[in-house]
């Protein structure tokens, strides 16, 4: 920007507008191919070596996570949510060059426009400053605008007074942004610093980066204190006031209300779309019935496992009523409106109007009956490649219906997309939850969790539980209430659980039809609890090259486990995974440990950021 451009948009309150609307943009929105779901046990993408299985096996470095036109081999558009370095740091230029024009010269600006613009740009850089320290810890915290003849080997700051730096920003957001009332649909308000106030402490007071086994305070965690989880409460409660107390937001109606209706009184702050042309987008939604083959996103068996029944109770315990004939029936109500099971209803539209097909996700074996089998004969053989991947859109038996929208257009050239939801109530009201478990304030963690599950469209049934079982309540309502909304990718890496649920397989599902003239029966390949009789059923594994690549990653000469343990609500359960189609990706999942260091619980920063800086930024560890 020279002298005259620099004048002429910085005097003016419309041109001065344009040029911070546009650092919005510091965070490209998730609804993208190669989401950061298909790296949790949440989903798996088909098409993502050069995204998200090379992350999701365990194979991250600090050089394939830079992007091709970097001079990496990660995808130019794919996982754009994830290593953000670079795009942070050039969005935080363009923030502290107009912080610090407009604060350190005279403008010709309004006071109301200098105000909400100056304010608007402190949000967004706590935004790119938060988004960068969930990621990486401690970076480097810049303020100034470099020029060409000034010297860049700036180094990392603590995770701690990265901390403090965004709370000081978010303070001088917040006096400066209007209210709730005030502001337009988008734009960054008081209550939008609240929100983001929330979830920093949140993080900031768990255990990746408050640890007590690792008091010391660095570059990559906090000084431990249990104060920062007041602190967290503190923060949850002023933007869970905003609702309960003053009644600016409640909870939506319907679950789908928080992605169909852009007036949602549930959202607190979002992206809103005008239709977009993107294929990539559109992949990552509706694939089932437009694009012949391509996908994004596709649910897990470990994520379904996870919708608890009707009555409360996961599948496995003792009571749930679960129907192996029938296994995805009575579940929470969520679960048919983020997953499309096979047989559901799927409402489509391409031209305006609104039709219902049904899911056809099955093998169809004619000839055989379930009781042939029961007579000796081989049970069907889903091993080959032609079976493995009969209809390349449902690569794991099932299709993801969350963000799905049935009359807006779908094309390979549109998706009617309305809006992500950055910050919504339910999210606010678990994080009050959480911080008031820590604090041993189980009443409160319970009231706020149930409130949530009595949403008027899923009206699941009342949390009683206390103590560690409580704990299990919380994380499983994040789980599901946040599904496929980036949560969870973070929550299990600052939770420090990581170990375990991200070594939980890509496992997808097969449904069966064995028909023999007017005789027909229906075999489920899911997911299902520990059956002794039942075991040794993977049929595919043993061969596979799946399981080739996970020996060599791994440098282990035993199949990777079908069989895990979960705890849940003081009892332990043996879960099976081994009906199901485990080869569907080249490598399988796989969290690493390097010595004593897992260093997946941290992005690397890419090595060109680090040889651009001469050495003076210190790589995360175990890379």
């Amino acid at each position: 920007m020279d002298k005259l451009s620099e004048d002429a948009v910085f005097n003016s309150d419309a041109l001065s507008e344009s040029y911070v609307n546009a650092l919005y943009s510091v965070l490209n929105d998730p609804y993208e191919e190669g989401n950061v779901s298909c790296i949790t046990d949440e989903g798996f993408f088909r098409y993502g070596g050069t995204s998200t299985r090379y992350i999701a096996s365990g194979n991250m470095t600090p050089d394939n996570i830079m992007y091709m036109d970097e001079g990496g081999t990660a995808h130019n558009s794919r996982t754009t949510i994830l290593n953000i370095w670079n795009r942070a740091y050039q969005y935080i230029y363009r923030m502290n060059y107009f912080i610090n024009y407009v604060t350190e010269n005279e403008t010709k600006l309004s006071e109301d426009g200098k105000n909400r613009l100056l304010g608007e740009a402190y949000y967004l850089r706590a935004w790119a400053y938060f988004n960068l320290i969930q990621r990486y810890a401690g970076v480097p915290i810049i303020t100034k605008v470099y020029t060409l003849s000034d010297e860049y080997g700036v180094t990392r700051d603590s995770y701690d007074d990265c901390v403090d730096f965004i709370l000081e920003d978010l303070a001088r957001a917040e006096s400066l942004l209007p209210t709730k009332a005030e502001s337009q649909r988008g734009r960054a308000n008081k209550d939008v610093c609240l929100a983001l106030r929330s979830r920093l402490t949140l993080v900031a007071a768990s255990p990746l980066f408050n640890d007590p086994d690792n008091p010391q305070g660095s570059i990559f965690r906090g000084a431990y204190s249990s104060d920062k989880w007041q602190r967290a409460f503190d923060a949850a409660k002023a933007i869970v006031d905003r609702a309960d107390v003053e009644g600016a937001y409640q909870l939506d109606d319907t679950y789908d209300g928080i992605w169909r209706d852009v007036n949602s009184p549930e959202l607190i702050w979002a992206k809103y779309f005008t239709a977009t042309s993107t294929v990539n987008k559109a992949q990552l939604l509706y694939s089932v019935v437009y694009f012949n083959g391509w996908t994004s996103i596709s649910p897990t068996q470990a994520m379904v496992m996870d919708y608890e029944m009707t009555n409360g109770k996961k599948f496995f315990e003792d009571g749930s009523g679960y129907d192996e004939k029938h296994p995805f029936k009575n579940r929470d109500p969520r679960f048919y409106k983020t997953i499309a099971a096979p047989f559901s209803m799927y409402e489509h539209t391409s031209d305006g109007t609104t039709t219902s097909d049904q899911l056809e996700l099955y093998l169809l074996y004619d000839g055989k009956t379930k009781a042939d089998f029961e007579l000796g004969k081989p049970e069907p053989d889903y091993t080959s490649k032609a079976k493995h991947l009969w209809h390349a859109t449902n690569t794991m038996g099932m299709e993801f219906n969350k963000w799905y929208i049935p009359t807006s257009p779908i094309t390979e050239l549109e998706v009617g997309s309305l809006l992500f939801p950055w910050f919504r109530l339910a999210e606010m009201y678990l994080n009050y939850a959480e911080s008031a478990y820590m604090l041993g304030k189980e009443e409160t963690c319970r009231e706020y969790i149930n409130k949530v599950r009595s949403r008027a469209d899923v009206n699941m049934p009342a949390v009683t539980e206390s103590g560690e079982a409580l704990w299990d309540r919380l994380v499983n309502e994040r789980r599901i209430e946040m599904a496929y909304e980036v949560v969870r990718y973070f929550d299990v890496r600052r939770w420090k659980t990581a170990p375990f649920y991200e070594n939980i397989p890509f496992a997808g599902m097969r449904t069966m039809i064995l028909k023999n003239g007017t005789k027909q029966d229906t075999l489920y390949r899911v997911v299902r609890k520990y059956d002794e009789s039942k075991n040794n059923t993977c049929y595919y594994w043993k061969t596979s090259s799946a399981r080739q690549a996970y020996i060599d990653a791994n440098g282990a000469a035993e199949d990777i486990e079908c069989v895990y343990t979960y705890k849940w609500l003081g009892q332990e359960y043996k879960i099976d995974f081994g009906d199901c189609c485990l080869n569907v990706s080249p490598t399988q999942k796989h969290f690493p440990k390097v010595g004593d260091v897992y260093p997946n619980y941290l992005m690397p920063i890419p090595r060109n950021e680090i040889t651009k800086s001469e050495g003076s930024i210190e790589q995360n560890p175990g890379y």
